[in-house]
């Protein structure tokens, strides 16, 4: 005789199952900057909050601290590009986690992006 085993749906998650990082942008205001501390994955469903962030910058010199950032694709990638050119005053802040410098070497951003390390 066999017996068929059944298992029971949840809508619950499984405690060890798999969730991504999530994405924070921090930001601190000085009188005259604006300092985005960037964490997590940077990446197509994140891309608005940087830009939402970016936009409340205008004028202001603004520094995105990447150190946390633990990811980023390509939509990230161009996400800090089309910054750069639409907020002059944007500047990099590293250290660079190793995924992010990767892309950023390969690509040869940071020879195009003001880019210091903390």
């Amino acid at each position: 005789m066999r017996v068929a085993s059944c298992r029971v749906m949840s809508a619950e998650p499984d405690p060890g199952a798999f969730r991504p990082p999530r994405f924070e942008v921090t930001v601190e205001e000085a009188a005259d900057s604006v300092l985005l501390r960037i964490s997590g994955e940077l990446d197509l469903v994140s891309e608005p909050q940087l830009n939402h962030a970016l936009e409340q910058t205008a004028g202001r010199d603004a520094t995105l601290d990447l150190s946390e950032l633990a990811f980023m694709d390509s939509t990230g990638l161009r996400t800090l590009l089309g910054a750069a050119r639409t907020y002059p005053n944007v500047k990099l802040q590293g250290p660079l986690q190793p995924p992010v410098e990767r892309l950023l070497e390969l690509t040869q951003t940071l020879t195009i992006l003001p880019f210091k390390t903390a």
